[in-house]
């Protein structure tokens, strides 16, 4: 009549209707479970619904005119977003420059690319202002000339 530390009863499985049929956790009586040939969701999904990611999408592919260095662009807002907190992090934003440095690590971005190649060869002329003849010749000068 009690359990083994005697403080509960003894519960026995309730039985449905006599037939021998256990009705407890994961096993719903036989009238409300589906019927068969009946689909558990009738309606189904509605045809206007969208996921999280295609309304993600959207909302980063929207345009947003942005004022930059005087002058006014269209960009997607993905691009400003980027913009922006790459803008925070030049200004000094810890968490900001964390996470760019962060982007640029997974996406490999921490050496420039081939696009921005270093100038290889950089000529200097040294201009004498006194004499503008010796500014309009190239290359080293001769000893004694």
């Amino acid at each position: 009549m009690s359990g083994s530390d005697g403080d509960f009863p003894a519960v026995s499985p309730r039985r449905w209707k006599g037939e021998g049929y256990e009705v407890g956790y994961g096993k719903p009586p036989r009238s409300s479970r589906f019927q068969k040939g009946r689909s558990g969701n009738p309606k189904g999904r509605p045809k206007g619904s969208r996921s999280a990611k295609s309304l993600l999408e959207q909302a980063l592919a929207a345009p947003i005119t942005i004022s930059e260095g005087g002058t006014t662009k269209v960009v997607e807002q993905r691009m400003a977003l980027f913009k922006a907190m790459v803008a925070r992090a030049i200004k000094g934003d810890a968490r900001s420059a964390a996470l760019v440095v962060r982007l640029m690590e997974q996406l490999q971005l921490t050496e420039r690319s081939k696009a921005h190649e270093p100038i290889s060869l950089i000529r200097r002329t040294i201009v004498d202002p006194r004499s503008p003849e010796q500014a309009q010749r190239p290359g080293p000068q001769e000893p004694g000339r």
